[in-house]
């Protein structure tokens, strides 16, 4: 399998620099360049493997409380193209795998050749994705593939300030898609202003900004987002995270089909991973 670089620890601790020493970027987050599209398999392929990742997180303020990803293998029948009457077998190559451990197999569909080798048997008629493997990564390797320092205070006049600074992995060349952030202001009676401008869910006391995508810049220009509120907050705010990425994992684990899953297996894998239970969690009111 071709050697691979996962995503490495961000250069600067979660707990670094001051936010007085950060600068935004002006008064909205210009779009950046649409994703790649994704490869089109195939003419005559009817599978699509791939290697799907979510990563779950908790923090406070600026410290990390839980961090965790999990992965899986899986194949993918593709809609309108048949599939072989007597089924497939072929066989399969697993790289870069020093950041996963506790990996569980499928037996009904996968079996191990020893070496990250195995032999994958898929039957006729596959109707939906099959995981072949789920995986889980090292304790150890906690890259973050979305930064964020939140800080907050009341004012006098009875508004809330809360700024986010924002920074996406930067070995995430691509950036991250579907960014979205809902934040909770317990007590808020509306938005007064916000930048870049955000939907006022008055219902459930949330805003929400939602990025196409976010791509990395140099660590001294991280997004920023404001919103002012207004009403005294109950609660600190907190910060619900949500986003994609297409082409990338963070454990850097690859799976690479052998020779003979040519023609029915695409040959290119498909990587992705998203946000899973992802949060930020202000603390208390700044000085």
């Amino acid at each position: 399998a071709a050697s691979a670089t996962p995503l490495a620890p961000p250069s600067l601790p979660l707990r670094a620099a001051s936010t007085t020493a950060l600068h935004g970027g002006g008064r909205s987050h210009a779009a950046p360049s649409p994703r790649a599209a994704l490869q089109a398999p195939p003419a005559g392929a009817c599978y699509q493997l791939q290697v799907i990742e979510r990563v779950d997180a908790r923090f406070e303020g600026r410290e990390m409380r839980q961090f965790a990803t999990a992965g899986e293998v899986r194949v993918l029948p593709l809609s309108g193209r048949p599939q072989p009457p007597g089924g497939v077998s072929f066989s399969l190559a697993l790289g870069s795998a020093d950041k996963v451990t506790a990996v569980r197999e499928n037996g009904t569909l996968l079996q191990s050749a020893g070496g990250g080798s195995y032999k994958v048997k898929l039957p006729p008629s596959l109707g939906a994705p099959a995981s072949l493997l789920k995986y889980s990564a090292v304790q150890s390797w906690r890259p973050i593939p979305l930064k964020i320092v939140p800080e907050w205070r009341s004012g006098a006049d009875g508004t809330a300030r809360l700024q986010l600074l924002v920074a996406p992995h930067p070995g995430l060349k691509g950036g991250l898609q579907n960014v979205s952030l809902v934040v909770s202001a317990a007590g808020a009676t509306g938005l007064a202003s916000s930048e870049p401008a955000a939907e006022w869910l008055g219902s459930t006391q949330q805003l929400r900004w939602r990025e196409a995508a976010l791509r990395p810049r140099p660590p001294s220009q991280p997004y920023r987002f404001v919103a002012v509120f207004s009403g005294v907050l109950s609660a600190p705010p907190t910060v619900q995270v949500s986003f994609s990425c297409d082409g990338d994992n963070p454990t850097g684990l690859r799976a690479t089909p052998g020779a003979d899953a040519n023609p029915s297996v695409a040959a290119a894998v498909q990587r992705r991973f998203v946000a899973g239970q992802y949060s930020v969690a202000c603390d208390g009111p700044a000085a």
